[in-house]
């Protein structure tokens, strides 16, 4: 029942219920791995709910074609459906967000998918949050904490997995490690290496290519 990362040469596998949080800067290519977490969860048919607060809905479902999509619910907190075509092919898989100030509507859409899955017996399910830094610039620190601490302990509940990224270099040590004690592992990239800390000790080294994770080495 584990979740498998995506990438066979790191061996990694994320037990059920787990909440790891990615560490890294603009460059680091944190987006890259957190985008082919979600691809590897639709290539082994587990339901995906993608979260994202700063791709338009668009680049979202671009990143993602080569899918097949029926198990991938986005939340979106910056387009609308003014953005689609009326005959936009996914908009049944679409929760638009008008503000990433709305924390609570941001949980109830997730909640939404979440059932959605559950009823369709689908037995494994991953989450990405892309991404906490966002939400930091619009909420304080015990507000966001307290989205978050119910967002985690939902996926604990459910035996889900979750991403949160964060942007490394933004914030300040109060706030990494206040919203990290939430989670369970951490991972950071950071000057071509990627670091497992919590449920994995591993390491590697790494470098960006035609928008993929190039392991150099163990």
């Amino acid at each position: 029942m584990n979740y498998k990362f995506g990438y066979p040469d790191m061996g990694i596998e994320v037990p059920p219920g787990t909440n790891l949080m990615l560490l890294g800067d603009l460059f680091s290519g944190k987006d890259i791995l957190s985008k082919e977490f979600i691809r590897e969860g639709l290539k082994n048919g587990e339901a995906c709910i993608f979260v994202s607060t700063s791709d338009p809905i668009l680049e979202t479902v671009e990143e993602f074609s080569d899918n097949d999509l029926e198990y991938l619910g986005m939340v979106n907190c910056i387009s609308s459906r003014t953005d689609l075509a009326p005959d936009f092919a996914y908009i049944n898989q679409v929760r638009f967000v008008s503000s990433p100030t709305e924390l609570a509507t941001i949980m109830a859409f997730i909640n939404e998918f979440l059932d959605i899955f559950r009823d369709k017996d689908v037995k494994k399910i991953r989450i990405v949050f892309d991404s906490v830094s966002t939400l930091l610039m619009y909420s304080n620190l015990k507000t966001l904490y307290k989205f978050l601490h119910v967002l985690t302990n939902t996926v604990k509940s459910r035996n889900a997995v979750l991403l949160l990224t964060m942007e490394e270099g933004v914030h300040d040590k109060i706030e990494i490690s206040s919203l990290q004690r939430l989670s369970q592992g951490l991972i950071t990239m950071a000057e071509g290496e990627i670091q497992f800390n919590g449920f994995s000790r591993k390491k590697f080294q790494y470098e960006t290519q035609d928008n993929r994770i190039i392991l150099n080495g163990d």
